[in-house]
């Protein structure tokens, strides 16, 4: 028999703002999309959700370090 995992889901948030549609993926710190309609924003956050993985799965062993300088 064959073993098949269930797909993961991920829960999101869908913002209206400035005439667009925002959509944050709750699961995922700092996974946001944006989209002209809702559905081209939860679109947009299947291809965001899929890059963030991807991302995490590039990095999983190495010491990725992030350095933000803010100049006045």
């Amino acid at each position: 028999m064959q073993n098949t995992a269930a797909p993961v889901r991920y829960r999101i948030a869908i913002y209206r703002a400035c005439g667009c549609y925002f959509v944050q993926v709750v699961d995922l710190p700092g996974c946001f999309t944006r989209g002209a309609t809702e559905v081209e924003a939860v679109e947009n956050a299947r291809s965001a959700i899929r890059a963030y993985q991807w991302i995490a799965q590039a990095l999983v062993g190495e010491s990725a370090t992030v350095q933000l300088q803010i100049s006045a």
